[in-house]
């Protein structure tokens, strides 16, 4: 099978496998909010992302450096020490320091919940080499039933929990997690690529640290970006309304977690294995097929939201509907270019992926704070979106002259099927407006809206998007005529 199909393969895997555990998950949410206040919930926020961000500190990406130079066992086990003994030093440090870290945040609750995200975290440590050793073997069926396992795990605790334990139930959830897909994880993978015993070698570590280091601070970088966010919402505005907008981000991510980001952990993989000449053609064609699945799933989910929120959610949470219109049309932005990121790390141009991140994190946290301050929680949501539009361009650009890219025809790409979106967007919105005016049941007028809406997008990206809608026509087709080729 071609390098080509086994990553189409392994897009659907992880998007079959993925999509329905984060259904589950949304759901589990939703019902997890009807137990569990804001200002509770915001505290377990804030303590997972503070546990993540000590955790980027010190992650080097020493699961992409062995897929890119196809290590042998001996540097993977010696990785895999290096990895979970950083983390442990990592968390020791954190749980040492959660009270004036929880006091500094402005969220008081938090130092109960972060000894038990930081024994998660030091679980899944172990995990961490093996599974990128599946991806390095193209094997995305396992790693997508794995994950998508865990995630059905963790919904299914948490709601059983929460009742008796209320936020705690979260907490229990995630060590459960945690355990599970860690042992999972070193059971499929093979022992004989990573379970060589050997001593810690100073040329293999100043390997491993040398490749890694760069995509360590983008990774930081990232997390400032997607995540410090959140605490400044805290800081600024206290740990309930963090809470809601961080509930409503998550809820903006959704079309980024359930098909594009499975979309791009195949990308990096594949270019690594791919020829040169075809890369320019793969990266385009990619990002515009990326941009005309996930831009309406992201502006749809903006249209709605007025309509969306007062149906799922009590009245504690109300205020998110604003919030989530304006972060769904955010996220719309981000897997924009993750083509072009993956491109760079598969011809280990690590050093250009960390200047970028470093740019992105000094431009969204700034319009994030300023706008914050300046104007409350919303302008706070627009400084974001600002952000990451800014990024994009900047992404884009840069990584055209670093490789030789088409940056003209990859903005073009991304960019055709958000003139589609903008028309969809505006339809959507004046259908929910008349659907209230009617007093139409939620639910009813949430499915007109995204009947008219669906309609409507795909009617305008076949004219102002004609090249990619054709293309993504053909390889649908050309994916069901094989289908039932192998069934005849």
């Amino acid at each position: 099978m071609s390098i080509s199909r086994t990553a189409a393969r392994g897009v659907a895997w992880n998007m079959l496998f993925g999509v329905g555990s984060r259904v589950v998950q949304l759901v589990g949410t939703l019902i997890l909010t009807r137990f569990i206040a804001p200002d509770a919930y915001g505290a377990v926020l804030v303590a997972s992302i503070t546990v993540l961000t000590a955790a980027t500190f010190t992650s080097f990406a020493f699961g992409q450096y062995l897929i890119a130079h196809k290590s042998p066992a001996e540097v993977s086990f010696q990785a895999m020490v290096l990895h979970v003994a950083l983390g442990i030093v990592a968390m020791v440090v954190v749980v040492a320091m959660r009270h004036p870290l929880s006091d500094w945040l402005g969220s008081p609750d938090m130092a109960q919940f972060l000894p038990g995200f930081a024994l998660a975290h030091v679980v899944e440590r172990v995990r961490y080499v093996p599974e990128r050793l599946l991806m390095r073997a193209l094997r995305f069926r396992d790693i997508a039933m794995i994950n998508g396992t865990s995630d059905v795990l963790f919904t299914a605790t948490a709601l059983a929990l929460v009742s008796a334990f209320g936020a705690f139930a979260i907490l229990y959830a995630t060590v459960l997690r945690s355990v599970f897909a860690t042992v999972l994880f070193l059971y499929v993978s093979p022992s004989s690529q990573w379970l060589r015993v050997s001593p810690l070698r100073w040329p293999v570590a100043r390997s491993l640290f040398g490749y890694g280091l760069p995509i360590m601070i983008t990774a930081l970088a990232d997390r400032a970006a997607t995540r410090w966010d959140s605490l400044l919402m805290s800081k600024l505005f206290g740990p309930d309304v963090m809470a809601r907008y961080n509930l409503s981000y998550s809820l903006a991510e959704m079309p980024i977690t359930n098909v594009a980001e499975h979309i791009g952990d195949v990308l990096m993989p594949a270019y690594s294995l791919m020829e040169e000449s075809k890369r320019h053609s793969a990266v385009v064609r990619a990002a515009a097929l990326i941009s005309l699945v996930i831009s309406p799933l992201g502006v749809g989910l903006g249209a709605i939201a007025t309509v969306l929120v007062p149906a799922l959610f009590n009245a504690q949470w109300a205020p998110m509907a604003p919030m989530l219109m304006i972060l769904s049309i955010m996220t719309v932005f981000r897997p924009m270019t993750w083509p072009a990121v993956a491109y760079l790390q598969a011809s280990s141009m690590t050093r250009v992926i960390m200047i970028l991140a470093i740019v992105r994190g000094i431009i969204v946290l700034a319009l994030v704070g300023a706008m914050g301050w300046l104007g409350g929680p919303l302008w706070e949501c627009v400084g974001a979106c600002i952000g990451y539009v800014l990024h994009t361009i900047v992404t884009v650009v840069a990584a055209g002259r670093a490789t030789g890219m088409p940056i003209v025809a990859y903005l073009v790409g991304v960019g055709r099927p958000l003139l589609a979106c903008a028309l969809m967007f505006v339809v959507v919105f004046v259908v929910g407006r008349e659907a209230q005016a009617l007093q139409l049941a939620p639910l009813v007028a949430i499915a007109l809206q995204i009947a008219i809406g669906g309609v409507t997008y795909m009617a305008s990206s076949f004219l102002f998007a004609a090249p990619t809608a054709r293309e993504f026509v053909r390889l649908a087709r050309e994916t069901i005529s094989r289908r039932q080729g192998r069934a005849a």
